[in-house]
């Protein structure tokens, strides 16, 4: 071995030793013993005990291993040394100043009206509350009216056919002068002045009106009598008859009728709009009835986790107590208590503000005590097994989806607007006639009797025609017309896609529910069996506060996971009822919109 070498060697051997004995000599001269873990926090949970309680939950600074050793080290050799366990009285001082924590999660009226069912408690089954609803729910009630709106077009559209009575009657007196003829031979200006007196009466009555198939029609008679002072008084009468009939524009009851179907057609859509609030307001009520159900399991499960957690703390301390466990566990037993403490008061609010949901929609102004009614879920869900074939749901959904029907009554409106634009791009060609009589007596009878005669008929016939040459605002309202039809087309399309994705997206949601409850009561049998060997091995001092309290937290997601996946397996059956229209039928609902539409078929 080379000189370099060996001095290489003992440097390095003396630098690596150096510091080794320096702590050996400085640890014999101040023949301080060694001090553990358990040690040092019992002399940071005793130095506290004067210290102000104002933050019972935080950690005070001394308790850091670092700075409790150099406590430790930096004491004077007077101080008489320091118990290493924590008397018996003063132990529960010491949890009580640094640890302080409500009896109860909840003020205990409040506590015992969510989880026990009181008298003034309504208990609620699933059809009471669908039924409830269907008959007091307060927005229902204003959609009911909008069909009977809809209904007055109709008879408005018919109005146009109907028949008018027009009647007129007066009296007339006319004063006028005459010069009376003057002499031939008289080279006089002078005529004797006269006055002529005319008297009358008349009367007026017809009835006109239009017929669908565009025939304009008026038929009256009319009567009067006329007197004067140089003559004796004469009757009059007359009888008319008024025909004309559109032969290109406005010509056929096809386009006459164009508003009345439109009207019908509108009606009908109330309908399915009243049918699909209906249905929403089912469904709305059915997940509230099961958000509600599943707001007070997650409160049981939560108020169990509590006093698990709160049996676990009053251990922890008991052991603690007897020397078995150092005081730190009983920081972490107090976190996981109150960690459970807000979780109930958060389950407590989640319950509150379900049941608030649910009352809404049953409307709380139906009962004495209103929004002070305290709703109780009587039934549990089942889960349902149905055979889910895609292509079956789509299949009924195609026929019984509201919105689809809507957009399928739209695009009948939109043929009908075609048509009567067509109608329009027609010159105006119309046929008149006009047949009457007229006859004069010296009573009213031997008028009419020269009338109904027919003594002195008259009559009169022709054709009219018009055409503006441009004719730009009928063009522009047909092209409107057309392009509106094919927009509807595309939308009753694009409603076949929405319904299609809807169901296929709902069976998908059904599936993964289904697997869910499954694999969630697996996890929560293995969480339960994981807790109860946490809880031995914490017995037998082999585990820890900390992980107990995980096993537990694990423990209580599982139970709210298997309970939540059963809800929401339900909940996934409600949406595939909802998207294919049939949740009406499956909860004995009878539809509101008729079953064949008179105004969607296609003219």
């Amino acid at each position: 071995m080379s000189r370099n070498t060996m001095f290489r060697s003992w440097a390095f051997a003396f630098a690596v030793g150096l510091p080794f004995l320096h702590g050996i000599l400085s640890a014999e001269d101040l023949q301080t013993p060694a001090v553990t873990r358990s040690e040092r926090v019992a002399v940071a949970l005793n130095t506290n005990l004067s210290a102000p309680a104002s933050q019972p939950l935080s950690l005070p600074a001394e308790l850091d291993e670092t700075s409790a050793g150099a406590l430790l080290l930096e004491a004077p050799s007077p101080t008489p040394p320091v118990p290493l366990v924590p008397e018996h009285e003063n132990f529960a001082a010491t949890t009580t100043s640094l640890l302080a924590l409500p009896s109860h999660p909840l003020p205990l009226e409040e506590l015992e009206a969510l989880t026990t069912p009181s008298k003034g408690v309504r208990w609620l089954r699933l059809l009471d509350a669908v039924c409830w609803a269907l008959e007091a729910n307060q927005a229902l009630r204003v959609q009911k009216l909008a069909p009977e709106i809809a209904n007055t077009s109709i008879e408005s559209a018919w109005g146009e056919f109907d028949t008018r009575v027009n009647a007129q009657i007066g009296a007339s007196s006319a004063h006028s002068s005459t010069l009376g003829p003057r002499p031939k031979n008289s080279s006089s200006d002078n005529r004797e002045e006269g006055e002529r007196v005319s008297r009358g009466q008349d009367m007026d009555i017809s009835l006109s009106g239009r017929l669908p198939t565009g025939t304009d029609y008026s038929v009256g008679i009319s009567a009067g009598r006329s007197s004067t002072n140089t003559t004796y008084p004469f009757y009059d009468a007359s009888a008319n008859l008024n025909i004309t009939q559109n032969l290109l524009k406005g010509a056929g009851p096809t386009v006459n009728l164009v508003r009345v179907r439109t009207a019908e057609n509108t009606f009908l859509i109330s309908l399915h709009q009243l049918q699909q609030v209906v249905i929403n307001l089912v469904a709305d009520v059915l997940n509230g009835y099961w958000d509600l159900y599943l707001a007070r399991k997650v409160l049981d499960i939560r108020l169990e986790s509590y006093r698990v957690a709160q049996e676990q703390r009053k251990r922890t301390e008991e052991l603690v107590r007897v020397g078995r466990e150092t005081p730190l566990g009983l920081f972490s037993a107090h976190a996981e208590e109150s960690a459970r403490i807000s979780d109930v008061i958060n389950a407590a609010a989640d319950v509150r503000r379900r049941q608030l949901t649910l009352l809404r929609l049953l409307n709380p102004e139906s009962d004495p005590r209103q929004w002070n009614l305290k709703l109780w879920p009587k039934e549990d869900p089942k889960v349902p097994t149905e055979p889910l074939v895609p292509e079956q749901h789509v299949a009924v959904a195609l026929k019984l989806r509201p919105d689809l029907k809507q957009a399928e009554l739209d695009l009948a409106n939109g043929e009908l607007e075609v048509v009567r634009t067509a109608n329009g791009l027609l010159p105006a060609l119309d046929f008149y006639t006009v047949v009457g009589a007229t006859g004069v007596g010296d009573s009213f009878g031997d008028a009419i009797s020269e009338v109904r005669q027919g003594d002195f008929p008259n009559w009169r016939v022709g054709l009219q025609f018009s055409y503006p040459l441009q004719n730009r605002t009928a063009q522009a309202a047909y092209r409107r017309a057309v392009f509106s039809r094919q927009q509807a087309e595309e939308a009753i399309r694009n409603y076949k896609q929405i319904i299609e994705t809807d169901v296929r997206q709902a069976i998908i949601e059904i599936e993964r529910t289904e697997r869910l409850i499954e694999s969630t009561r697996i996890t929560r049998q293995l969480r339960e069996q994981e807790l109860e060997a946490e809880i031995e091995k914490f017995r037998v001092g082999r585990s820890t506060q900390l992980l107990v309290a995980q096993a537990q937290r694990d423990l209580t997601s599982a139970r709210v996971d298997e309970i939540s996946a059963i809800v929401a397996n339900v909940k996934a059956y409600l949406a595939l009822f909802k998207a294919e229209g049939s949740l009406l039928q499956r909860y004995g609902i009878s539809s509101v919109a008729p079953a064949k539409e008179m105004g969607a078929k296609k003219r």
